[in-house]
């Protein structure tokens, strides 16, 4: 078929407390990051799914992971697996301990790592904003798999910034015609809950 470009496969890996809480903190929304509403992940999604659509060659998302922790029991456990479920992401959560946040970085090292040693992606995206994933990042395209980041800058280490390939800007997606609307009218939502 003339003109057809075939779609290059996507995997998603969200730093899914790290996002919350800049999220949170980049739009003055007054709500706690370990207990998120469920909005949050549809506007994560929103996000992603147009950078997904970015670019010169489009990109289908065949896996999307969120990594976060989470306060509560395996009920609230189970409860926040399924809101993520809904949202299109497979979760890998962790139990708070004494208010911190054990084993999130270290679980999506290994699982873009795995993922780019048997070529499961041609696109990684990574959203995250700590340095500590200059590492991985380095790593991950040694595998021959191009590497974007997403996230919002005031939360963004400018050495992660460069080690991308390519990186979108999530606090200028609210300016964007149509995707702006879609982010304006859940943010509403979170705002008025």
């Amino acid at each position: 078929m003339a003109g057809w470009v075939p779609r290059k496969k996507m995997m998603v890996f969200v730093d899914g407390s790290n996002f919350i809480a800049q999220l949170i903190k980049e739009r003055s929304l007054s709500c706690r990051a370990d207990k998120p509403n469920p909005a949050y992940y549809q506007i994560a999604w929103e996000i992603l799914w147009k950078i997904a659509c970015l670019g010169p060659q489009p990109k289908e998302i065949i896996r999307a992971y969120w990594f976060g922790s989470y306060k509560g029991n395996d009920q609230d456990c189970l409860e926040y697996c399924k809101t993520l479920r809904a949202s299109h992401f497979d979760p890998v959560l962790f139990r708070l301990h004494n208010s911190r946040e054990k084993g999130v970085d270290i679980a999506l090292t290994k699982e873009m790592l795995v993922n780019a040693f048997h070529t499961n992606f041609e696109v990684g995206l990574l959203v995250a904003g700590d340095e500590d994933y200059v590492g991985l990042v380095k790593e991950v395209k040694r595998y021959g798999a191009s590497i974007q980041g997403a996230f919002f800058e005031s939360g963004l280490s400018p050495y992660l910034r460069l080690e991308f390939d390519e990186f979108y800007s999530m606090t200028g997606f609210w300016q964007e015609p149509l995707l702006g609307k879609t982010l304006s009218i859940i943010e509403d939502r979170l705002k008025g809950a």
